[in-house]
């Protein structure tokens, strides 16, 4: 440490005691300090001997040395706040409230200082909060806890939201004028009475009165020591909810189809299926040719039609439908007897047991399987086809395998057929089976893929979820 001279006031000692802060004297034209009491060399930690005698400035933490000089102030008091070094290397801020007196012949500044770190920490962060909300793209507000009151702040976006010409246009906007519906606004302000929080998707107006729908959240606030008041965010989700809107209509039409397909066309579909059963013993000769292709087209649009109620009906569901645990083996094993009823040419068997276990699925799970085996019989080139289904499980997942004996897959093609990459039934895929096979199980959240069967053919594969 740099040799100095140390002088102390005469007689200043009880007299700087006796002040309930901090204090520090020191010359208005050097800045050395002359004397300090014992609660200012409690607040920096030094011992008074090691501060009498140092420049004013030397108290300063060391970022801010070059940003200050020793207050003066002049005839009057002058206020600032220092960040003070502290001996333990830590700073504390003080609140130095100077002015200048007449001590021993001279003058001296004394300088009362109130450790202030709380409050300064408490502003650094306000101050951080509210560059924050001026730069979110959400409008945050503050309003009177009266829907006939103004606002008492807003941020920027709340400006643009309501196409305000400035902050004090909105500001001085009543509350109830942003409300499109009155009745809307009585019962938010009710419901906001009675609960403090509330989020309501409400139809809002400009303040050139053009309509937008905003997700409102508000927060009453009730200080002790004032009157309450509302804290509160606006998003505009005109736009969600117009495509909501548009989503609706759209799965509106699409149940009508789906009760036209499932219910008039099926239903005609097996009138005729009844009569061409009818003509068996009547047409012989040279026109059973034709009666066969009108049983097969008739059995076709029939299946046909099955599928696509299920495809609609997975499509029009919820984005995130319910899901449960299912039985794999009931719905397997019901599945291959059904699918062995229609098809008695083939062969359709189990390898091994299937495992008794329960899958992450809907009960539109036998739609999978259904397709599956339907495809793998209607698309073989063998008169006497083979499927073979065996699962297995693991702790947290069970693997379906579906193998058939065909002509199998070309590799080019082995995901083009679930139609991924593709718009959905517009695709190259085999039909709208496998499309909807790849829908489930991707909603089921597991994965279906094809692989080459030994010798021939192809296995679909699938992996659910096994549920807890």
């Amino acid at each position: 440490m740099n040799e100095r001279t140390v002088t102390t006031e005469t007689g200043a000692g009880d007299f700087l005691e006796g002040i309930p802060d901090g204090v520090v004297v020191y010359d208005p034209e050097t800045g050395v300090i002359r004397a300090v009491n014992a609660r200012f060399a409690a607040l920096t930690g030094f011992d008074r001997e090691r501060l009498v005698g140092r420049h004013v400035e030397d108290l300063l933490a060391d970022e801010r040395r070059s940003e200050s000089r020793a207050v003066d102030p002049g005839d009057g008091t002058a206020t600032v706040e220092w960040p003070l070094e502290r001996r333990d290397g830590g700073t504390v801020w003080a609140e130095l409230s100077a002015s200048r007196v007449e001590r021993d012949g001279g003058t001296r500044v004394l300088a009362t200082a109130r450790d202030v770190t709380d409050r300064k920490h408490r502003q650094d962060e306000l101050g951080r909060f509210e560059e924050l909300v001026e730069h979110v793209p959400t409008g945050i507000f503050r309003a009177h806890d009266d829907p006939e009151g103004t606002f008492l702040e807003a941020n920027p976006t709340m400006v643009d939201l309501f196409d305000a010409d400035s902050k004090a246009d909105l500001l001085s906007t009543p509350v109830a004028d942003i409300y499109a519906d009155g009745d809307d606004r009585r019962r938010f302000f009710d419901t906001i009475a009675e609960t403090n929080v509330v989020t309501e998707k409400l139809e809002l107006r400009t303040l050139d009165g053009e309509s937008f729908w905003g997700l409102v959240t508000v927060c009453r606030c009730s200080p002790v020591d004032g009157e309450p008041y509302l804290d509160g965010a606006i998003k505009d989700v005109t736009e969600a909810r117009e495509y909501r809107q548009v989503l609706e209509e759209q799965n509106e039409r699409l149940e009508l189809l789906n009760r036209i397909v499932r219910h008039d066309i099926r239903n005609d579909m097996q009138l005729v299926q009844g009569m061409t059963d009818l003509l068996d013993n009547v047409v012989t000769g040279g026109h059973r040719p034709q009666l066969e292709t009108i049983r097969s087209r008739t059995d076709h649009v029939i299946e046909l039609t099955d599928v696509m109620g299920d495809l609609m009906e997975t499509l029009v569901s919820e984005t995130d439908p319910t899901l449960e645990p299912i039985h794999l083996s009931y719905v397997l094993d019901q599945e291959i007897r059904e699918a062995q009823s229609s098809y008695p040419e083939a062969t359709i068997r189990t390898r091994g047991n299937v495992p008794l276990v329960e899958v992450v699925a809907n009960d539109m799970l036998g739609s999978v399987f259904r397709n599956l085996l339907n495809n793998a019989v209607q698309h073989s080139d063998r008169d006497d086809p083979t499927v073979t289904v065996s699962a297995s499980a693991e702790d947290d997942a069970v693997t379906v395998r579906v193998a058939d004996d065909g002509s199998g897959i070309p590799d080019d093609r082995k995901e083009t057929v679930f139609g991924k990459g593709e718009k959905g039934i517009d695709s190259e895929g085999t039909g709208l089976g496998l499309y909807l096979v790849y829908t489930l199980v991707d909603q089921y959240g597991g994965d279906v893929w094809i692989e080459d069967n030994d010798p021939r053919g192809t296995v679909f594969v699938l992996r659910f979820e096994r549920a807890a």
